[in-house]
């Protein structure tokens, strides 16, 4: 009875540890470029730095082209449009960013370029990774039931040897170390 309330309380462990994964939202994020933090707010069209708010809308232009409209706080505007192998734009008569002390053009692409969940960087999902882990501590916490579901329940009174017990343990180890590097790389 001890050793099922054990594996029980492991279970319900490895369950809040699932639980615990916080959600980003996809339209307020913060993006570091060039050592500047932009904060970049989709819902209202908006990118703030230094105390500088730029108003800017995206739209898709047909197939796979994005069109960029970029308005400075004083009324001047910077526009660009990709397409899937290049890019064009232009701005207004009186676009000067360095004058004025803005951001260019270009950098405010850049930092809209870059998704809210990895700025650019596309990890392994902490699901996975949770995943991994709990299969892992379930392969070396408990071997030979490890076994069972995997190749026992073919045969009547089969029993594992030392080695395949081993192995589960080994494997599980290893799905342990690859869930902490996949859980460390996701965030």
């Amino acid at each position: 009875m001890k050793r099922f309330c054990l594996r029980i309380a492991a279970l319900l462990f490895v369950f809040a540890l699932c639980g615990c994964q916080t959600k980003e939202d996809p339209d307020h994020y913060d993006v570091t470029h060039n050592g500047k933090t932009y904060t970049v707010d989709r819902e209202q069209g908006t990118v703030s730095c230094d105390g500088v708010v730029y108003r800017f809308a995206i739209s898709g232009g047909g197939g796979n082209s994005v069109d960029l409209d970029i308005t400075y706080p004083d009324g001047s505007r910077y526009y660009w449009t990709k397409d899937e192998s290049f890019g064009h734009g232009g701005w207004s008569g009186d676009y000067d960013p360095e004058a004025s002390g803005y951001a260019p053009g270009e950098v405010l692409w850049d930092v809209l370029s870059l998704d809210a969940a990895g700025q650019g960087h596309s990890g392994p999902s902490p699901v996975l990774a949770v995943l991994l882990l709990a299969l892992g501590a379930f392969q070396t916490i408990w071997p030979r039931t490890a076994w069972m579901l995997g190749y026992g329940w073919h045969f009547k009174d089969a029993e594992p040897s030392e080695l395949a017990l081993t192995v589960n343990r080994t494997v599980g180890v290893l799905l342990i170390i690859v869930g902490i590097i996949c859980l460390v790389a996701s965030r």
